[in-house]
């Protein structure tokens, strides 16, 4: 039944590594370290770890290889115990693990999670865990851990019980008689007090182990311990590292609860105190999909107590959140915390009390006060000891979780124990019964037992000499105080009974069955031990079997005692039921029932070894005798006795030092030992593949054998299964014995044959046949198998070998039946093949001797074993095999048949194969010529016909020696099954013609898996149309993946492949991800995620090809000026990649990034007039670059907007903010001129480097990683606060990276009080925590506003910008919030009329329209339902303020509010359609009211109604024409006829609201269509920019003041107009709008202001917002951010704030929308450009655009495809599948996979053109041309189209994950071909099956076709893959080819 081999020595791997490093000394005893193998039975990979364990370090090896050495010298604490097991990963690898338990997500179910392999190393008091792919973790146990077993996910761990510590719990004693001299105090009253008669461990609370001392005193024996853990489970277990810990419970015993009385109802039901855990393994079944879930998983406990073994079922409990399920009382059970009771004691003043606290140890309590006859030092000493290990110091509650991570609401309880709780233990001891004379109380006194103290209570107060002799010594106590360990249990930490209940109950045990351990001595030796050291348990799984529809298997679980010798073996039988037919979830349908117990005596030792699917037990037992024995048995098979190898070798032949024997084969011998079964002491470390470790008695050695369970040939495996399968089962189970029996009569004969395995099932094949009975009259004379005349080839007894002999080489060259060596049939050697048949010759056994074939040897062999012993149980009269004689006939032959049948199928099977083929060729030959000789004993003449047309072309007719043996009992021959013909019968489906079905049993499906698919899918098949669709579906369902596919013949794949090609190119919505990737279409699944495998990166990140980056006008300039891309803000690559392909036909972008640069001198021209002097020219030119400057600096507002969220900074480089190079180059003399640096001071031009400073921190992406405060504060500039770094501030802010700031950051930046930092700080936390209401940010803000701080708080010095700044942070913090008080606060402010100081008021208009627009955030939106406000009349205050006239005392003061109220209610009222509020606020009617109202008034009302009317907004002259007055329409001529001076005279300042009215209509439009890129609304802006340019193009020099309020006011609708123009078109770049504003980018005159240019560059960024990438949107945060940003009045210098705070010009970020769609190649992730198709909501016609390109907003759109013809298209449908609205907002990327080419002519022409290949970035030429001469040079390659040779070249055109396996027509063709010029008669079929297919299809296309005419265009749903059409997979034309070629091969 096995082959045992020797392995040698066995020690651990790393034991060496731990002597060299001093871990241990040389030559170490075995009890100085533990060592541990653990077997990954469950794994994949199978792995073996190993752990090396010295008191204070672990060592893991794997594998036989030192891995990683874990030292604990520092924690000063020893190892308990080290092991391996699985815990989950974090979900998001990617995202930043942080070791807090709140990391897992609530709602997600730990199962989902993958699991990870861990090293947990117990100490006394902490946990350490290590993944072994790298991360730790610190976990401290609120308890000293005795303990840990590993359970499939987690580890259980079992506590050391306080009484434990000093006293072992394994001692039962008898029933004490009455006169016993133990029981001197025992009156009979406390005995008849006690409450249960029957004596029982329970009834002593915990019993003690004889303290077998000179100085013991009895009376202490029995006393029940007062300090009780009782209430604390002894298991708990850890899951995951970043969680609690979890409890371990079980289901309530009835009989239990109905005993104690004081079980509560809600707390959970725990195991017994006294079971300890000692063994977790699950039994592996193959119906468990997932490891952890779905398995049955057998846990087996002791309780020593009891002496009894329980075997449970473990189930895990799945929890929903394990941060807030099963939490109560938290606020009892803080106080219960802080009570100063005295631990242990409950404080209610109801409970009974215990009247004496004798301590268990002998040694008084810390935290009690002694007796007076006590020594106090004593006491001192231990409290001290106490508070130092615990930890307790004044401050000292955080000390401990600093450094490390307290995984346990325990362990922080631990570390608040109260340091002094025995102010009341004297009291209390004395007041609980008063009357008692405290020397003589028995406990007679008790009324009421209370749960803790139940049982007979003795009292040992009396001796108080002897007591205080006899104390146990204190040191010891001091030791485990020292330790810090858990000395006086949780009570003492004020944890009274649930508090427990803050922990998830996360494992479930169910009680199977229970067995008495049957000990014959009490042992003490053994009591401190663990309970795991003291017996051997292991779990065994039967072989599964199926009855009456349910899985049933067999599980023993053996528990092995070594101090008993004895085997205890308990059966439990598994079902595993129906899904349907119990209500019960899904992972516990396994039912376990307890079959029966068996024991065996005089069992040394017993492990259970498992060797592939077998798994036995492996006894060492012995006899009466003394004689030891090793034997393997299980109850599913019979004993079979092992016997050693003659020689054990004494090198470790698994070690990776080992040399081997070959190299001195003297030595090798020398270094063996002979074994002798009875020095064997034990079997250890039991291993995969049947190794065991026996371990010698004397040398204490551990000798490593393998004991070998099954064939290790895997065609030997294969073939006993399928004979398994056909043969009854009561033979069946016999094989493989069978087998091993042949195997050794094989040894014992003594003969020489190449492959033993091999060789025993041919014989086993032939008894079976032979036992029909044989013909006497062909038997040999001598069927005796011939003695081994010479040495093997490789001899393992060392001697000589013949190194000439030519046929010992050959046989084992020509294993087998076969007639050659399997490489001749090598390209390389085909030669030898092709000569003429002497050349073979060689090959042949030598004639001069007495060589017989093999099949005629093996003949020989299976009759003489059929005359032997073992053939006669097997095939003789009684065997079991069932064509032995004992049968009938019909028997005999009918699983004769069934056997040849089944084998034959099997070799059928590998035909569907193409790689066994090419493995098995030897084995597959070996069968089939096994077969051809079972067909000629029993004279089937058509099979023997049709296997000698298989077998190779160089068989023998008549073998030499072969014997024709003839079987006496005739057999009909069943019917000849062809695989090939039975698939072409099933594919081609003619309605005359029956599918036969293949000749097998359902069961064998599992030997014969490729023939089980096809079954099914014709099966599936001949139920459905049989368009392309359920085709696939079909396949999909019969289980044929793309692997399979892979490796199919090709006449059988070409059919599949077709039907795939034809599902290809649109698979159906309904598909499921399996079916997607059958179809290799798994991109439709994964539209917008992207596996974090690819990481490809574009080739190149250069300009592209085809656009000189050198144009003329450059090359003329200065080389070193020039340089591509400006260094500081280029983009991340990928970024840069899309922007190129957006704008790649011409260079408005680079143009765009040159106006808004700043690092470089500008270039201006100044042409000097001839009446000018040097100097005066000079002058000029000095005059010039300082106007310019005011137009440099006001360049970053727009540079913010172009570079928005382009750059992934790198973190460990700090990041660079430009400055200003205000220098300029003057043509034509080109010199460089400077300004004045007085002029432009740090101080005078602040807010352009505040700006600056905003430009570069927006550049950064909102999805950049790592800002977070340390990267802040690495780029904070030095001491001094920088006006740069306050802007970096607050864009971050705005791109909501300051979220995740630590707020002491905030004060630190604020403190200095510097009042641009102010600004930046306050604005961007309010950005970031935008409508949230955070408490701190508010405290934060309201600090900075004298408004907000209360009354009578001291006047703090902040300037007005910084409280200007509280208050719009306000606002956005309380954004759509409707807050009642800081509504209230905006409100006052506004309407504030208190005069203040008028040289620098602090209400200007700047500040109220701050409180303006805070106020309007706060109600965003919200005018139709006010909610709250009501009272405080809002709205009519507001429009009394905007509209009403106003007192003459107020007026100057309340003027500075009409802005702000005109923008609240605009903000308030936005698109609530309110006409009454709209037209309150609307311009007035009369035109004499005009002149009492400011123009920019005007232009805010009007923008303010048109937001009320939101939807009433047109883009038409008609509608600006119907909202102008009336007065003014005559100067709106219709735009047919422009031009820039109207007959009807010059504007003066009368028509002034005529241009800020208009402005404000135009900006209406421009809010109403932001981003859109709408060109109709383009159009009509762009005229009236038209008209305003022209009214300023030209200023009169000689202008009155009239005029020159025109142009003032015309230059500000000119800037509002234009950024109305941009907004639109925000993003798209617009050549037109870029050509205006590039115009007005170059004014340099003196009358445009600081705040024009502002304007200006702030318009050409929103035009490129994003470099393209991004757009804004119309949500009402949008456009309220809009306005503030592009608030229509700009400053007039740099420092100006008087109208509007600059830092609010940056919220156009909160209305920025990432709109980009960007298509990417899958497999390069290059970006391509490809046409999209977009449909909108409200429209029937799609919009075509190419890619990457803006997307109209999300919510409009219905669905986007694509249409290229070389990619695969893709359909996202935003109505059907709202996820991707969802996944778009992340991610905004299509991955789209490439078309394999087809052989189409615009393929072909596109090729030949040099489509650029599957390299992303390369060209044609570069990344096809290496490989073109193959393609001319070898001729089968010469045939190729273009598209077939672009299909073998491009392997990227799937992706990189998946085009490497992808099977290529170009492939099947050139196989096809090769067929059909030397194929064989499979081959042939195959090509018949093809061609029978092609006709078919063509037949069905045509069919198709004229259905498709019928229906006309009316069933346009009816898709294309519900129709064959179109090309096939392989082309017509090469299938005729093919035919040809066959029907010329014929006609040869």
């Amino acid at each position: 039944m096995a082959s045992v081999t020797s392995l040698g020595l066995h020690q651990p791997t790393a034991l060496q590594y731990a002597i060299q490093e001093q871990l241990l000394p040389e030559n170490p005893p075995a009890s100085s370290y533990d060592w541990d193998i653990t077997v990954d039975h469950t794994a994949d990979e199978g792995g073996e770890d190993e752990l090396l364990i010295t008191k204070d370090t672990v060592i893991w090896s794997r594998g036989c290889i030192f891995r990683k050495c874990f030292g604990f010298k520092l924690e000063k604490e020893p190892i308990t115990q080290a092991l391996l097991t699985y815990f989950p990963t974090s979900e998001n690898a990617d995202e930043p693990q942080d070791n807090e338990a709140g990391t897992k997500r609530a709602g997600q179910k730990s199962d989902e999670r993958k699991l990870s392999k861990a090293l947990v190393v117990f100490l006394k008091t902490q946990a350490h865990i290590y993944f072994l792919d790298g991360t730790s973790h610190v976990v401290h146990m609120p308890f000293e851990v005795e303990s840990a077993c590993a359970a499939p996910r987690g580890v259980i761990i079992q506590r050391r019980q306080r009484v434990d510590m000093a006293l072992a719990a394994s001692l039962k004693f008898p029933r004490v008689p009455p006169n016993s001299f133990i029981s001197n105090q025992l009156s009979p009253v406390s005995i008849r007090a006690s409450r249960q008669s029957t004596f029982t461990t329970e009834t002593l609370g915990r019993p003690k182990a004889l303290p077998l001392r000179l100085n013991s005193n009895l009376d202490n024996l029995w006393d029940a311990p007062e300090k009780n853990d009782s209430q604390w489970p002894r298991l708990v277990v850890l899951t995951d590292p970043l969680l609690e810990l979890g409890l371990v419970v079980t289901q309530p015993d009835r009989s239990a609860k109905r005993k104690s009385r004081r079980s509560s109802g809600k707390s959970p039901n725990f195991l017994d105190r006294a079971e300890e855990i000692i063994h977790v393994e699950q039994i592996p079944s193959h119906h468990a999909a997932k490891r952890g879930d779905g398995n049955l998983v057998l846990a087996v406990t002791i309780n020593r107590e009891t002496s009894m073994y329980t075997v449970w079922k473990l189930t895990y409990i799945p929890n929903e959140d394990p941060f807030i399920s099963a939490r109560k009382q938290t606020k009892k059970k803080g106080d219960r915390r802080r009570s100063s009771m005295q631990p242990g004691l409950p404080s209610g003043a109801t409970t009974p009390m215990h009247p004496n606290f004798k301590e268990s140890f002998g040694a008084p309590l810390p935290g009690k006060r002694s007796r007076k006859s006590e020594k106090f030092e004593k006491n001192d000493k231990v409290l001290e000891n106490l508070e130092s290990s615990l930890g307790i110091e004044k401050e000292s509650g955080v000390t401990r979780r600093t450094s490390r991570r307290v995984s346990s609401m325990l362990a922080r309880a631990d570390l608040s124990a109260s340091q002094d709780r025995s102010a009341f233990s004297e009291q209390v001891q004395n007041s609980s019964h008063p009357n008692t004379r405290r020397d003589t109380s028995h406990g007679g006194h008790r009324g009421r037992a209370s749960g803790v103290f139940s049982g007979p209570s003795f009292n040992a107060n009396t001796n108080y000499a002897v007591n205080t002799l006899l104390e146990a010594p204190v040191d010891s106590l001091l030791e485990e105080l020292r330790a810090g360990g858990d000395f006086e249990g949780f009570h003492s930490m004020g944890l009274d009974d649930n508090d427990f209940d803050g922990l998830a109950q996360e494992i479930l045990f169910t009680k199977i069955h229970s067995i008495p351990v049957d000990n014959s001595n009490v042992r003490y030796s053994l009591s401190k031990q663990p309970a795991r050291k003291q017996c051997k348990v292991f779990c065994l799984a039967g072989p599964e079997s199926i009855e009456d529809g349910h899985d049933r298997q067999q599980v023993l679980v053996g528990i092995q005692d070594p101090m008993e010798k004895r085997l205890q073996l308990l059966t439990l039988h598994l079902q595993l039921s129906k899904p349907n037919s119990t209500p019960t979830p899904e992972p516990d349908r396994t039912v376990v029932t307890f079959g029966q117990v068996r024991k065996a005596q005089n069992v040394i030792d017993s492990c259970k070894i498992i060797d592939g699917d077998i798994s036995m037990i492996l006894v060492l037992s012995q006899s009466i005798e003394g004689q030891r024995e090793l034997s393997i048995q299980a109850p599913w098979s019979e004993l079979t006795s092992v016997t050693l190898p003659p020689k054990l070798s004494l090198a470790n032949l698994r070690s990776l030092d080992y040399r081997g024997s070959l190299i001195n084969r003297d030595i090798g011998n020398r270094r063996a030992v002979t074994p002798v079964i009875g020095e064997i002491a034990g079997i250890r470390h039991p291993k995969l593949h049947g190794v065991v470790d026996i371990l010698d008695e004397d040398t204490q050695q551990y000798h490593q054998i393998r004991i070998q369970l099954q064939p290790a040939s895997p065609q030997v495996s294969k073939v006993l299964g399928v004979l398994r399968f056909v043969l009854p089962a009561s033979s069946g189970e016999r094989l493989v014995a069978n087998w091993w029996e042949i195997v050794a009569w094989l040894r014992q004969q003594d003969v020489t044959i190449a492959d033993i395995e091999w060789s025993a099932v041919v014989i086993q094949m032939f008894s079976i046949y032979l036992a029909l009975g044989v013909d006497e009259a062909t038997l040999p004379v001598d069927a005796a198998p011939r003695r081994r005349s010479r040495g093997f080839l490789r001899s393992s007894s060392g001697a000589q070998i013949d190194l000439g002999d030519w046929d010992a080489m050959n046989e084992h060259e020509t294993p087998g039946s076969l007639t050659h060596p399997p490489w001749i049939e090598n390209k390389a050697w085909e030669w030898i093949m092709e000569e003429e048949d002497s050349s073979l010759m060689m090959f042949r056994p030598n004639p001069e001797k007495d060589n017989v074939d093999f099949l005629s040897s093996h003949t020989k062999y299976a009759l003489a074993y059929l005359s032997s012993i073992h053939g006669d149980v097997a095939c003789g009269p009684d065997g079991y095999f069932p064509t032995s004689p004992g049968h009938d006939y019909s028997t005999r032959t009918r699983y004769a048949q069934d056997i040849f049948v089944a084998l034959h199928v099997f070799l059928e099977e590998q035909k569907l194969d193409i790689m066994s083929s090419h493995v098995l060729s030897l084995a597959s030959t070996d069968l089939r010529a096994v077969l051809l000789q079972v067909s000629q004993w029993l004279g089937w003449h058509e099979w023997m016909s049709l296997y000698e047309n298989e077998m190779p072309l160089d068989w023998p007719e008549h073998p030499r020696g072969s014997l024709a043996v003839s079987v006496s009992l005739m057999t009909p021959a069943p019917d000849y099954w062809n695989v090939f013909d039975w698939i072409r019968a099933g594919l081609s489906q003619e309605p005359g013609s029956p599918v036969t079905t293949p000749p097998i049993r359902s069961a064998m499906a599992s030997v014969v898996p490729r023939i089980g698919m096809f079954e099914n899918l014709f099966q599936k098949l001949t139920l459905r149309s049989k368009s392309p669709t359920d085709f696939v579906e079909a396949m999909h369902q019969s289980g044929i993946v793309s692997v399979v596919l892979g490796s199919l013949p090709e006449c059988v794949l070409v059919p599949l492949q077709d039907a795939i090609a034809q599902c290809q190119p649109s698979p159906p919505s309904r598909w499921s991800k399996g079916l997607l990737n059958l179809v290799d279409r798994s991109d439709v699944g994964s539209v917008l995620t992207r596996s974090d495998s690819l990481r490809v990166r574009s080739t190149s990140v250069l300009a592209p090809t085809h656009v000189a980056s050198w144009d003329f006008s450059s090359l003329c300039q200065n080389v070193m000026d020039f340089n591509d891309a400006p260094s500081d803000d280029v983009a991340e690559s990928d970024k840069q990649a899309v922007i190129r392909a957006i704008f790649k036909e011409d260079r408005r972008l680079d143009e765009t990034k040159i106006m808004l640069n700043t690092a470089r001198p500008r270039v201006v021209r100044l042409d000097p007039l001839p009446e000018w002097t040097e100097p005066f020219y000079l002058e000029q030119q000095k005059e010039l670059v300082t106007r310019l400057a005011n137009n440099t600096l006001s360049i970053p507002a727009g540079r913010g907007l172009m570079n928005y969220g382009l750059r992934f900074p790198l973190l460990t480089q700090k990041f660079h903010i430009n400055g200003f190079v205000l220098n300029c180059t003057v043509k034509p003399n080109n010199v460089t001129v400077g300004v004045d640096k007085s002029l432009f001071t740090e101080e005078k031009i602040a807010w352009a480097f505040f700006h600056s400073g905003v430009a570069g921190g927006l550049s950064i992406s909102r999805q950049a990683k790592g800002i977070d405060t340390s990267w802040i504060l690495y780029n904070k500039p030095g001491n001094d606060l920088s006006n740069r770094h306050a802007g970096f501030l607050l864009a971050l802010g705005l791109n909501g990276h300051l979220k995740g700031v630590a707020k002491w950051v905030a004060f630190k930046y604020l403190t200095p009080k510097h009042t641009m930092t102010s600004i930046g700080l306050l604005l961007g936390l309010a950005a970031s925590y935008i409508g949230t209401m955070d408490s701190l940010i508010t405290r934060l803000l309201s600090v900075h506003v004298t408004r907000m701080l209360p009354r009578g708080a001291a006047e703090l010095n902040l300037s007005p910008l910084t409280q200007t700044t509280g208050i719009m942070g306000i606002g956005l913090l309380y954004c759509n919030s409707q807050h009642r008080r800081m509504s209230e606060i905006m409100m006052s402010e506004i309407e504030h009329v208190e005069s203040e100081d008028d040289e620098e008021p602090l209400r200007s208009e700047c500040y109220r329209l701050a409180a303006g627009f805070a106020l309007g955030f706060i109600n965003l939106g919200k005018g139709t339902d006010l909610k709250g406000l009501h009272d405080m009349r809002i709205t009519e205050k507001l429009l009394t303020l905007a509209s009403a006239t106003k007192k003459a005392e107020h007026v100057h003061i309340l003027d500075r509010s009409t802005a702000a109220a005109v923008v609240a209610i605009a903000l308030i009222y936005l698109k609530s359609e309110d006409h009454i509020v709209a037209r309150k606020i609307d311009v007035p009617d009369a035109p004499l009211q005009f002149d009492y109202i400011r123009p920019d008034i005007l232009l805010l009302r009007t923008v303010a109604k048109h937001l009320i009317l939101w939807s009433e907004i047109e883009p038409t002259n008609d509608w600006i024409r119907k909202n102008l007055p009336q007065r003014y329409h005559s100067r709106l001529q219709p735009p047919a006829h422009r031009s820039d001076y109207p007959p009807r005279g010059p504007l003066n300042s009368t028509h002034l609201p005529f241009l800020t009215i208009l402005a404000g209509l135009c900006f209406s439009i421009a809010l109403r269509f932001a981003g859109s890129g709408n060109l109709g609304v383009r159009d009509l802006l762009l005229s009236f920019i038209h008209r305003y340019y022209g009214q300023c193009r030209n200023p009169n020099p000689k202008a009155n003041f009239d005029d020159r309020t025109v142009q003032v006011t015309t230059r500000m609708c000119l800037d509002v107009v234009a950024l109305s123009c941009a907004t639109v078109m925000a993003g798209t770049c617009d050549l037109e709008v870029l050509r205006y504003l590039r115009s007005l980018h170059g004014r340099n005159d003196l009358d445009t202001t600081y705040g024009s240019h502002m304007a200006t560059h702030m318009a050409i960024g929103a035009l490129s917002l994003g470099c393209g990438t991004q757009t804004f949107n119309t949500s009402n945060l949008a456009i309220a951010s809009l306005l503030v940003a592009f608030y229509p009045v700009f400053p007039d210098y740099v420092q100006d704030n008087k109208s509007h705070l600059q830092a609010f010009r940056h919220f156009w970020v909160l209305a920025t929308d990432p709109r980009c769609l960007v298509t990417k190649d899958v497999a390069t992730n290059a970006p391509v450009s490809i046409p999209i198709s977009i449909r909108l909501k409200d429209s029937a016609e799609e919009e075509l655009r190419m890619t990457p390109c803006l997307l109209p907003p999300l919510s409009d759109i219905l669905s986007i495809r694509t249409v290229s013809p070389e990619f695969w298209n893709l359909e996202l449908n935003f109505e059907a599948h709202p996820e991707y609205a969802e996944a778009f907002q992340h991610s905004q990327a299509l991955y789209l996979r490439r078309r394999p080419v087809s052989d189409s002519p615009f393929a072909t022409t596109i090729l030949a053109l040099g489509r650029q290949g599957g390299l992303g970035g390369l060209s044609a030429d570069s990344a096809t041309q290496p490989l073109e001469w193959l393609f001319d040079n070898v001729p089968a390659l010469q045939k190729l189209t273009h598209a077939e040779r672009s299909i073998v070249l491009d392997r990227g055109v799937g992706g990189s994950d998946v085009s490497n396996s992808a099977v290529s027509a170009v492939d099947a063709r050139l196989v096809l071909e090769n067929v059909v010029e030397c194929g064989n008669r499979d081959d042939l079929l195959g090509l018949k099956g093809l061609f029978e297919w092609e006709e078919w299809r063509t037949r069905r296309a045509q069919e198709d076709e004229k259905e498709k005419e019928k229906r006309g265009s009316t069933d346009d749903e009816k898709r294309s893959d519900s129709y064959w059409s179109g090309e096939s997979w392989i082309r017509e034309s090469i299938v005729e080819r093919l035919k040809g070629g066959v029907w010329l091969a014929g006609r040869e």
